[in-house]
C-alpha cells in the first residue's frame, strides 16, 4: 500500500490518499482521507495525483469534521462520485460548517450530506487492505483512526501529532478523553511499530510517541 501526503488549505491540513500501488489492475482502488482542498490550484493538485497514478477512489473519510478537514467535501463528492463516510457524532460539526468558515474568515460550498455513518470496528475494505474505525473522541466527539493491522498504519487525524496532542480547546474538545483516547484505545490496539499518519505536521510512530511525546509522560 502507498501512502500519498498533500497539504492542503490555509491550515496546512494532511490530506492522505492510501491506495494499493503493486496491484495489477488498470486502474488501482484506494481512499481519500480529508480531502480538505480549497483553491483550485489544490482542486486540480488532487486531480493530478489521482489521475496520473490510475487511482480510482472507492470512499471520502473524513476523520472528524472540524473545518481544515471538510472544507474539500463537496469537490471530491462531485468529482470522485463516491460516498462520504464519517462518525456520527461529528454531524453537529458538520451541520454548522459555514458558522466554523465565519469564525475563520473561510468561505467554502457545504459540505454534502453523509452518505454512511462509520462507528466503532466498522471495517473499510479496499484492495489490499482492510482499514479498522477506532472510535478517538477527545480532540472532537466524532474523531476516529483508520487502522490498517496488515500494512502497521494508522491515519489518526487530530488526534495525536509528532511530540504533541489535538486541541481540545475548541467546542465539545476534552484533554482526558483525548489522553484516554490515545492511551487506552489507540495504543492498546496497536503496538510501536505503527506508523502514524497525523492530520497536521510530520509522520511519525507510535514507538517514538510514546518515548518522547512531552503529553503522554
Amino acid at each position: 500500500m502507498k501512502v500519498i501526503q498533500i497539504p492542503l488549505n490555509p491550515f496546512t491540513m494532511n490530506c492522505y490518499i492510501y491506495y494499493n500501488d503493486l496491484s495489477e489492475k488498470e486502474f488501482k482502488e484506494g481512499i481519500i482521507i480529508d480531502p480538505a482542498v480549497f483553491t483550485s490550484s489544490e482542486e486540480n493538485q488532487l486531480k493530478e495525483i489521482t489521475d496520473s497514478n490510475k487511482i480510482k477512489i472507492k470512499f471520502i473519510i473524513n476523520t472528524h469534521a472540524h473545518l481544515d478537514h471538510i472544507l474539500g467535501n463537496m469537490f471530491a463528492k462531485n468529482y470522485f462520485k463516491v460516498p462520504v463516510l464519517m462518525h456520527p457524532a461529528d454531524l453537529l460539526l458538520l451541520e454548522n460548517a459555514n458558522i466554523q468558515g465565519r469564525l475563520y474568515g473561510v468561505e467554502f460550498p457545504s459540505p454534502p450530506p453523509v452518505d454512511e455513518f462509520i462507528t466503532e470496528d466498522k471495517i473499510i475494505k479496499i484492495d489490499g487492505a482492510e482499514l479498522k474505525v477506532l472510535h478517538t473522541p477527545g480532540h472532537s466527539p466524532g474523531s476516529i483512526c483508520l487502522i490498517d493491522a496488515k500494512n502497521k498504519n494508522v491515519f489518526c487525524g487530530d488526534l495525536i501529532f509528532k511530540n504533541s496532542i489535538g486541541r481540545t480547546d475548541l467546542p465539545d474538545g476534552d484533554f482526558n478523553i483525548l489522553i484516554d483516547s490515545i492511551k487506552s484505545k489507540l495504543f492498546k490496539e496497536c503496538n510501536d511499530n505503527y506508523n502514524l499518519y497525523p492530520g497536521h505536521m510530520e509522520i511519525t510512530n507510535i514507538s517514538a510517541e510514546k518515548k518522547f511525546n512531552p503529553f503522554l509522560q
